[in-house]
């Protein structure tokens, strides 16, 4: 170390010269040493990683365009036109189809459909044959539960063919033999660059190669690897293709000639940096270390003494100078600038104060006039020695008045998306506005005043829809019961009375459903409007946890027939040690707890539903848990949206209005009490919470 200090150079003059040196050389250098020892890596890995990422678009392309064919299949295969197959195609409309969607596809490949004997009834072939050519594959495939099998160079894809007229009916296959050809025109044959399909296992191939030797030892290889002369990549293929790999050959030549050109140009711009950054290290040393001498003491004079009208007196030209002249004038601006910044944050935090207080009193107003009024009001104490004024008139210019006197107000008409003219603040003052400070305090005053008039406007709209939709919902769904009514004391009297065939019988049943259906969902809408117009009335009492026992007890002997229907047991179970005492309103909670309940039954096909009667946390809670379809993550987050309903995945349908759930919660927040569904996901069924907002233990405690 001693030694290494001795050979160091001990002027800031020498330092700075090695220094500068070291700056310009060492990036030179160390280029050089990355590019021979790192680069050629360095350039493969990223070659590979491109490649990769096109291999992995190409798949993509392939297996979209497989899933994009097996979805046009069954769509033509769900057409009511295959109904022709059972007549065996005589009118050639089902051919007439097949050929339009090759043509519209634009591929290699013939479509033709199957009867359920393997016999070929229509086809895009130019001749018909009636023989299906594979059906030894065809019926080993089939048995193996797959939709697709190869042949030497095509691949079959099939779908089945039910009738539309009588369910579960099979009338056959529809058949895709999409020529391997068309795989073609996705593999690369560029300069340098060669791609495949490769089929392990029977050596097939689409695509050209540099040399079949290279292909041999891909199963021993890992994803990729780097032989003499060439990059050898591959991956395999999902879904229909999963028995195929896609493979590039890239050629290391190609991909190194950049770096070769890069370290040739390296070595020619080394030896010349090596030249100019020695003379340019020593001519700048030597310029500019002995005026930032002088500026270094004048800044330590100025850190010490704060004295900021220190000045800097450099005889030298140029840059230095400059930085000199440079330097005199910040401090003098600082200097200014210091007492110019004290003076504004005083004004600035008093315009702030002002600000909020009157922000404060606005967004307080609900009237038009009275947001007017109290600008005005807030405006004449902050300014005592103006005069402020309203008027809806918009102000004459012609009368030698500045324009930055007044302060214009415009409002928003939300139907016509414009801006329209209010009125104007006349500030009242003689002599015009130059203060560019002042001015935006004026105009910050006004933009305030103009967003609480946009906003008391905004409500009063909105208070408005809202009543006229409420309004018009409630007329209509009263309108609509009567006839309701009329429909439902009809059928009931065709049932009962009259000799109906069992075909009537069943439609007259099906119009009552309906009818009934129908007016659930507009007594489900009518209680919905009164609870959000608050025109709902409740009647809370306190009730004991024997005394809820008693009243879920009662809704389940309600519902419990609809449960035997379904062979599904519905147990209760009090878990209390102590009796609790809750606020309800009875006739709501046996409301909310007949639409929880109900729901159970409906979603769950087999299995059972629990009622538990416990204590959670500091509240009394009363869970349904069933044993039904469950909840999907995604429709859990809507359950309590109106009109959202859950899909029954066992029946593919959908019953009720989607307003059970949202009217069960909002009867339940009258009396401080929510309604909370959980659910694990699809199959594992669905678990109904209802928790009482405020709970307590009876006096002189009774263990249960």
């Amino acid at each position: 170390m001693k030694y290494l200090r001795k050979i160091l150079p001990k002027t800031l003059k020498s330092k700075l010269r090695i220094a500068l040196f070291g700056i310009g050389f060492f990036p030179y250098f160390l280029i050089l040493i990355y590019s021979y020892n790192l680069g050629e890596k360095k350039i493969l890995d990223n070659t590979m990683l491109t490649y990769h990422n096109q291999m992995t678009q190409v798949k993509k392309r392939v297996e979209d365009q497989f899933l994009s064919l097996q979805k046009e299949m069954r769509f033509l295969a769900s057409l009511d036109i295959m109904n022709d197959m059972i007549v065996g195609d005589v009118d050639k409309r089902i051919s007439q189809l097949l050929m339009q969607k090759k043509k519209d596809l634009g591929l290699e490949m013939d479509l033709f459909t199957l009867t359920s004997e393997k016999k070929v009834i229509s086809s895009t072939a130019k001749s018909l044959p009636h023989d299906f050519a594979y059906i030894s594959e065809f019926n080993k495939i089939l048995r193996k539960n797959k939709n697709y099998f190869f042949t030497d160079k095509s691949i079959i894809l099939f779908t089945p063919i039910n009738s539309t007229l009588q369910k579960n009916k099979l009338l056959g296959y529809l058949c895709l033999e999409y020529a391997l050809s068309n795989l073609d025109s996705y593999t690369t044959q560029a300069n340098g660059i060669r791609s495949i399909f490769y089929h392990f296992d029977s050596s097939a191939k689409i695509g050209d190669v540099y040399n079949n030797e290279l292909l041999l030892d891909i199963k021993e290889q890992n994803t990729q690897y780097v032989s003499d002369h060439y990059l050898v990549l591959h991956e395999q293929f999902e879904g229909i293709m999963s028995e195929w790999m896609i493979v590039y050959m890239i050629n290391k030549s190609v991909a190194l000639i950049f770096l070769d050109s890069f370290i040739l140009f390296v070595w020619a711009l080394f030896a010349l940096g090596v030249i100019i950054i020695a003379l340019i290290s020593f001519w700048i040393s030597r310029r500019i270390l002995e005026p930032i001498a002088k500026l270094s003491d004048a800044t330590k004079s100025i850190i010490s003494t704060q004295d900021y009208t220190t000045q800097v007196s450099i005889s030298s030209q140029g840059e230095i100078s400059e930085l000199a002249n440079d330097f005199n004038i910040m401090v003098r601006e600082t200097n200014r600038a210091f007492k110019i910044l004290e003076e504004e944050n005083q004004v600035r935090l008093l315009r702030f104060v002002q600000l909020i207080n009157i922000f404060n009193g606005l967004i307080q107003t609900q009237t038009e006039e009275a947001c007017i009024t109290l600008a005005i009001n807030e405006l004449q104490i902050l300014m005592p020695h103006q005069h402020f004024s309203f008027s809806q008139e918009y102000p004459k210019q012609n009368e030698g008045n500045e324009s930055n006197q007044y302060l214009m107000l415009y409002v928003k008409d939300f139907e016509k998306q414009t801006s329209d003219f209010y009125g104007v603040i006349t500030l009242g003052e003689s002599r015009p506005i130059t203060d560019p400070h002042e001015e935006k305090f004026y105009r910050s005053i006004a933009t305030m005043i103009m967003l609480q008039l946009d906003q008391i406007r905004l409500i009063e709209q909105t208070q408005a829809v809202s009543h006229a939709k409420s309004t018009f919902i409630s007329h209509m769904s009263h309108e609509l019961r009567t006839p309701l009514h009329t429909i439902l004391s009809s059928t009931q009297y065709l049932i009962a009375y009259e000799n109906l065939t069992h075909h009537q019988q069943e439609m007259v049943e099906t119009m009552q459903s309906s009818a009934d259906h129908l007016l659930g969902m507009i007594n489900d809408i009518l209680d919905l409007v009164k609870i959000e117009s608050g025109k709902v009335t409740i009647d809370l009492v306190q009730q004991k946890s024997d005394e809820i026992e008693v009243l879920t007890q009662h809704v389940i002997n309600m519902l419990e027939v609809l449960a035997e229907q379904k062979e599904i047991p519905i147990t209760f179970n009090n878990r209390l040690t102590k009796r609790m005492k809750v606020t309800i309103d009875i006739r709501y909670f046996k409301q909310i707890l007949i639409n929880l309940l109900s729901n159970a039954i409906k979603f769950t096909e087999y299995g059972s539903i629990d009622l538990t009667l416990e204590k959670c946390g500091e509240s009394l809670c009363l869970s349904i848990q069933d044993s039904g379809i469950g909840i999907s993550e995604d429709d859990l987050k809507n359950v309590f949206d109106e009109f959202s309903q859950v899909k029954n995945k066992s029946k593919n349908t959908e019953k009720g209005s989607g307003l059970g759930l949202p009217i069960s919660r909002k009867l339940a927040r009258l009396f401080q009490a929510d309604v909370i569904i959980e659910s694990k996901g699809l199959g594992y069924g669905t678990k109904a919470l209802i928790k009482f907002g405020s709970s307590l233990v009876e006096e002189n405690d009774q263990s249960i």
